[in-house]
């Protein structure tokens, strides 16, 4: 299943030594890496002008999305917004049965 994570920071990752905050991004970057080549981690992006990032991550449940996102070296630094995606065709085509069934309700009103 796949799920978009937004990512953003938060103001007391600019409170740390330069130093610090250094480390923990190319600790993230090498994590973020990893993930990738295991199939985890698809797409990255930053968002310009909103100062967040966004991936695109495969995983078998929610819960291994959080176990993911809780390995990010930098992770206690940002707060996460997590969205499931569902594809488009498959979810039209729900819709539609569902519609269908509701016309199936109301026989007498107009097509």
């Amino acid at each position: 299943m796949k799920f978009m994570v937004i990512s953003k920071m938060k103001d007391i990752f600019y409170t740390l030594p330069p130093s610090v905050g250094r480390q923990l991004m190319e600790a993230t970057a090498a994590y973020m890496a990893e993930g990738k080549k295991k199939g985890e981690f698809l797409e990255f992006y930053f968002m310009a002008g909103w100062n967040r990032s966004m991936v695109i991550s495969e995983a078998k449940s929610a819960e291994e999305i959080v176990k993911n996102i809780s390995g990010l070296p930098i992770g206690g630094f940002m707060d996460f917004e997590v969205y499931p995606l569902a594809d488009p065709f498959e979810s039209m085509k729900t819709f539609i049965e569902s519609m269908k069934a509701a016309e199936k309700m109301f026989p007498g009103l107009p097509k």
